[in-house]
């Protein structure tokens, strides 16, 4: 496997990450803005041709929120809407707290010097990061679930 393509789906914007299986390691990549309009198809499309995966991740919903469902419904619909455009498999893994990890990271790394501003957008695109690097780390797990028709 060369190339994975990690998403942290949210209806405003989705974090998009890099992975390289091989060298078991995720990298952000971008944060898609979600227009009113609709998913962002053009720019997907752009990374896709860009990057050539092998696979696709999306962090699912585990935990619970005020509209559990309603979000839980959205990941699946863009999971089988990825599967169906790119025919490429589809996997989801537990993305409970990423967005957490991700910021804690990124203000570690601003009190370091590393960075200055947070924005919401680096939170999303590392949170992406961080959803699959742990998919990286356990492919093989049972909770790891492949998406299905």
């Amino acid at each position: 496997m060369s190339n994975v393509i990690g998403f942290d789906y949210g209806e405003c914007r989705i974090g998009v990450a890099i992975g390289v299986p091989s060298a078991g390691t995720a990298n952000p990549l971008t944060t898609l803005v979600v227009p009113s309009s609709g998913m962002p198809w053009d720019k997907i499309d752009q990374i896709i041709g860009q990057w050539h995966p092998d696979a696709l991740v999306v962090g699912r919903v585990e935990h619970h929120t005020q509209d559990h469902g309603r979000i839980k419904q959205r990941v699946r619909n863009f999971c089988k809407a990825l599967r169906d455009r790119y025919c490429l498999p589809v996997e989801t893994v537990d993305e409970s707290f990423s967005s957490a990890r991700a910021y804690a990271l990124l203000k570690d790394m601003r009190a370091q010097g590393q960075r200055k501003k947070i924005r919401k957008t680096d939170i999303d695109k590392a949170s992406a990061a961080i959803i699959l690097q742990t998919w990286l780390a356990h492919h093989d797990d049972p909770n790891v679930k492949r998406v299905t028709p």
